[in-house]
């Protein structure tokens, strides 16, 4: 692979990102996190959305512990589609797939759900974009319905690249160097994505989990 910048539109390139998601394990945790705290709000979980949902690992996740809810995975790389189908097969007719521009979620007439999630993707927008996008889920969730936005975040000073430096001691390194692919702004802080959840609407955005360089940002509407 050289290393030219890689598009998620690329089959080998989402399927070697996916083989090899080094920090896979790492984001375990969040996850679960997020999870218990729906269920621990006692709220009847008809409907999840996975905001670029890549490979499908989030969605998974809900779907597991909400036996009674539909999915509905979105991304806008029929690359990473495939790989979906492939993880979630196993919940037949529970999960739906719908190819969305996350930066366009607005306009996706999507159902409206009790549950919103997102795993490193919104990252890769601008600050403008990212404050749209949380308007946008904002309007998809139903009264009392959950945002969980799990992502890479900036830091103040050096910080953000010793966290790079040293985040392989926690996770292990890929065995096969992958190409990058584009990163077009810089990573907002903690901060900027609970002010936008507020701007949004949501009530009481915290960050219940945080590691390094990245976050699980909570809001509820």
């Amino acid at each position: 692979m050289s290393d030219a910048l890689q598009s998620w539109h690329s089959r080998d390139y989402a399927a070697a990102w996916a083989g090899e998601d080094v920090i896979e394990n790492l984001l375990e945790l969040p996850r679960r996190i997020s999870s218990a705290i729906v269920a621990d709000a006692g709220i009847a979980v008809g409907h999840v959305i996975d905001i670029g949902s890549g490979p499908g690992v989030y969605l998974d996740r809900f779907l597991s512990d909400f036996p009674d809810a539909r999915g509905t995975w979105t991304d806008s790389s029929e690359a990473m589609l495939e790989l979906a189908r492939e993880r979630l097969a196993g919940f037949g007719d529970r999960v739906s797939y719908e190819l969305v521009d996350a930066e366009k979620l607005a306009e996706a007439a999507l159902e409206p759900a009790d549950v919103v999630v997102s795993s490193r993707v919104l990252h890769h927008f601008s600050h403008e974009s990212l404050a749209e996008v949380y308007r946008a889920i904002h309007a998809l969730l139903v009264p009392g319905g959950f945002l969980f936005e799990l992502d890479h975040v900036g830091a103040p000073g050096e910080w953000e690249q010793v966290y790079r430096r040293v985040r392989d001691q926690f996770t292990g390194a890929r065995r096969k160097r992958l190409a990058p692919h584009r990163h077009d702004y810089p990573l907002a802080p903690v901060e900027a994505h609970l002010g936008w959840a507020r701007a949004a609407g949501f009530r009481d955005p915290d960050v219940p989990w945080r590691t390094l360089y990245t976050a699980l940002v909570l809001a509820r509407r």
